[in-house]
């Protein structure tokens, strides 16, 4: 094999895996709509890091933690923190029910408002989390990836303006209340087949 040649396939090479290194979480498939709601479960017991992924959106925003309805220490700013850093988000049990929280700082007026994964908590009633499956990179692992919307109402529903990986973290769907109904009528339903 020639100089030229193996000089070709070692750039070609190299080009290929710096892609990996600079690879991003999936975006939000749906912007501008309001992502289905997830509830968060751990998996494990143990400390709980976090990932910055490098999504920052003009505001700035830190993440926490809510576990047993006690809110922990945000960290991670957005416009403040290298991608792939980590914070410890404190220490979770399994099967334990995770509630994520975004602080929400306009520069402007210095005042802060905090939105939670779960909208039910929200003053606005809008799910201000979106969550999906990430295979990680060079800087980031693994995990599930936690994206947050920072704009009151909702805004543009972009789910870009910080976000996070988390590993031992489930998402598990939340019914809307239609589905709920539906379901119950069906289960009613089979009690009067039962019956009969």
């Amino acid at each position: 094999m020639n100089k030229r040649l193996k000089q070709l396939i070692l750039g070609g090479a190299a080009a290929l895996l710096s892609l990996g290194a600079l690879a991003q979480p999936a975006s939000y498939g749906n912007p501008g709509h309001e992502a289905p709601a997830n509830s968060f479960v751990a998996l494990a017991n143990g400390p709980l890091l976090a990932y910055y992924t490098g999504w920052a959106g003009g505001l700035t925003v830190s993440v926490g933690l809510q576990v047993n309805g006690v809110d922990g220490t945000p960290g991670l700013s957005n416009h403040s923190t290298a991608a792939g850093a980590s914070f410890d988000l404190g220490t979770v049990s399994a099967n334990q029910s995770l509630v994520f929280f975004i602080d929400v700082t306009d520069t402007n007026t210095n005042q802060t408002v905090r939105y939670y994964s779960d909208k039910a908590q929200n003053a606005d009633h809008v799910n201000h989390a979106w969550a999906q499956a990430y295979a990680g990179d060079a800087q980031v692992p693994a995990g599930l990836h936690i994206a947050f919307e920072d704009l009151n109402g909702g805004g543009d529903f972009n789910y870009h303006d910080h976000g996070i990986v988390v590993q031992n973290v489930l998402a598990v769907p939340v019914p809307e209340p239609a589905s709920w109904a539906l379901l119950l009528g069906g289960v009613a339903g089979l009690a009067v087949l039962r019956r009969r």
